[in-house]
């Protein structure tokens, strides 16, 4: 008997997703003089979608997810101007999808429009004798030893998609199977620059991305109320994490690559493997291109773990400084600039050869800080370190959950007060210094020395902080300016992947406040104490210095210490 996977279909026939312009310009990107959203929306037209989602086939299992990953889809792209039109469960029929595709959208599409597909629902390969095998998309009414006559082949999408008068189209398709009808496409994303974005946006260009290979299994959970990854493509596009280069652009590569790292990482963390796949469907070089959006704007599809730090309190005060800040940099009015504003304000560039990045044994990234000298300490002592890999994020409750799990360790203090479901994503806290020793140790990493984790922090121009020599705001970090701040569960901690402004020049998150964190270097001779570094939710501005360190007992435990792992390459 043929095995069924579940899975999601995203074809997306367009040269952009209009995403909100919040953080385009953080970088100051230009193309002939606009930002990039400007230009994009000068060379395309409408936006329309088909979102396609189906739990309750007639004849073979139902499913649990996929009108959940449709319907979330389906709001994310109203929120940003599309014409939706929505087929669920027993409208999603072979020759409604069909129609849709064949018929209603060739009619509605000129050539500088963009047309979005969505499916959920079952998948399946199918190997004729002698031949390749082919996938195919399940509609309400298949008959499933009748595929080629009931089902909607790989095949057939190609050349639906081939034939619409778009200008780009993309497929990002959330199930594992071998027939995608593609050349396999390997290599990091180049650099988004006015050229190259030029160069996608003005020509066609048809791409491919599953969300594994043939043989895998998709995996979906209620923690999350979408497949994987699902889950991680609405958090790579509504909160911009799948901006590899932090530009307020995400191209279909720069996608991919957040999909494979994240979603490997994720399954490998479950005991599974599932390995997102890209193909090119056609020669020619144009792609599909996304724009960050702001979060918290509006509701977001990827809030399925309730009380998301996304949308908390703290984030929203964050979020609204960040965007005022923004608002006052392109308001300011010019000024010829004195020599000594110059010299009070350098500008620092994230450190040449970084951004290559790996995914753990515990499924977190892991960011590579090349060999090299760099200022350590107060007094900006020259020291020079070989090659070193950090994770990019501190470790999670969900990540430390499976740790225990596969460990039988003993719970950390206010484990109790965690959230697998709402607070996932948070640090951990309340574990000791022998705990974060071990669960490092358990997926072949280690804690960091103190000069790696200050390196890590600084880069190699001696900044006072991990953004800059900026004050701390709250924009940048997670503090307490006015000394007031008290536990409150979970919820006082932010996310690890928050406060984007304050990332280190290695694109480290949170090594200034949220929770200080633990290191392997002995703060004196006496054995005792260990080093920490960063500062935390609690404390003021004048702990956030990345030079600073703190004595810390290798048995004590606090709601404000947790930690990341480093990996000698």
């Amino acid at each position: 008997m043929r095995r069924l996977i579940c899975f999601s279909l995203l074809l997306a026939a367009c040269s952009l997703i209009g995403l909100a312009p919040a953080f385009a310009e953080k970088r100051g990107i230009r193309v002939d003089g606009k930002s990039p959203e400007a230009y994009v929306a000068e060379q395309s037209g409408k936006a329309y979608a088909v979102v396609i989602g189906i739990d309750n086939y007639q004849k073979i299992g139902s499913l649990r997810y996929a009108v959940a990953d449709a319907k979330a889809v389906a709001q994310t792209l109203k929120q940003r101007g599309y014409e939706v039109t929505e087929l669920y469960n027993e409208r999603a029929t072979r020759r409604a999808i069909e129609s849709e595709l064949r018929t209603k959208l060739p009619r509605k599409v000129g050539e500088q429009d963009r047309v979005l597909i969505f499916y959920a629902g079952h998948g399946q390969d199918e190997k004729v004798k002698g031949g390749k095998a082919m996938g195919y998309l399940l509609p309400v009414d298949v008959e499933q030893d009748e595929l080629a006559a009931t089902g909607v082949s790989m095949g057939t999408v190609r050349e639906l998609a081939d034939a619409l008068p778009a200008k780009h189209v993309l497929f990002l398709l959330d199930v594992c199977f071998g027939g995608i009808a593609g050349t396999l496409t390997r290599g990091a994303p180049p650099a988004v620059t006015e050229a190259y974005l030029k160069q996608i946006t003005r020509e066609r260009g048809r791409h491919v991305i599953t969300a594994g290979a043939a043989d895998q299994e998709v995996i979906e959970s209620a923690q999350w109320g979408h497949s994987v990854f699902t889950y991680f493509l609405l958090k790579g596009l509504n909160e911009g994490l799948a901006d590899q280069d932090d530009n307020g652009v995400i191209t279909s590569q720069e996608l991919y690559t957040y999909l494979e790292s994240r979603v490997f990482g994720e399954a490998q963390q479950q005991g599974h493997t599932q390995t997102p796949q890209m193909a090119e469907l056609s020669g020619e070089k144009g792609q599909f291109v996304f724009f960050t959006s702001a979060r918290g704007k509006g509701s977001s599809p990827t809030s399925a773990p309730t009380g998301s730090a996304v949308g908390s309190s703290d984030e929203m005060v964050h979020m609204r400084a960040e965007l005022e800040a923004l608002k006052a940099q392109m308001t300011r009015p010019a000024e010829v600039p004195k020599p000594m504003d110059v010299a009070k304000a350098p500008a620092y560039e994230a450190p040449r050869q970084t951004g290559r990045e790996i995914t753990g044994k515990d499924g977190a990234p892991m960011v590579l800080v090349p060999v090299g000298g760099f200022l350590y300490g107060e007094n900006n002592q020259r020291l020079s370190l070989p090659a070193f890999y950090m994770d990019k994020y501190e470790v999670t409750t969900k990540r430390y959950a499976a740790f225990m799990q596969a460990t039988s360790r003993a719970a950390p203090e206010k484990w109790n007060e965690a959230s697998q479901v709402s607070d996932g994503d948070r640090p951990v806290i309340g574990v000791d210094w022998n705990d974060a020793d071990a669960y490092c140790r358990h997926y072949g990493k280690r804690l960091p020395t103190e000069q790696e984790w200050e390196k890590a922090a600084r880069g190699t121009d001696g900044r006072t902080y991990p953004w800059g020599n900026e004050e701390p705001s709250g924009r940048y970090a997670k503090y307490d300016p006015d000394g007031i701040a008290s536990w409150n569960g979970y919820a006082t901690l932010a996310s690890v992947e928050s406060y984007k402004m304050g990332k280190s020049p290695y694109g480290l998150y949170h090594m200034a406040g949220n929770v200080y964190e633990l290191t392997s270097s002995d703060y004196d001779d006496s054995d005792k104490y260990k080093v920490l570094r960063g500062g935390s939710w609690k404390i003021d501005a004048g702990n956030l210095l990345s030079a600073a360190r703190y004595l810390y007992s290798q048995t004590d435990r606090s709601n404000d210490v947790g930690f990341r792992c480093a990996k000698t390459p």
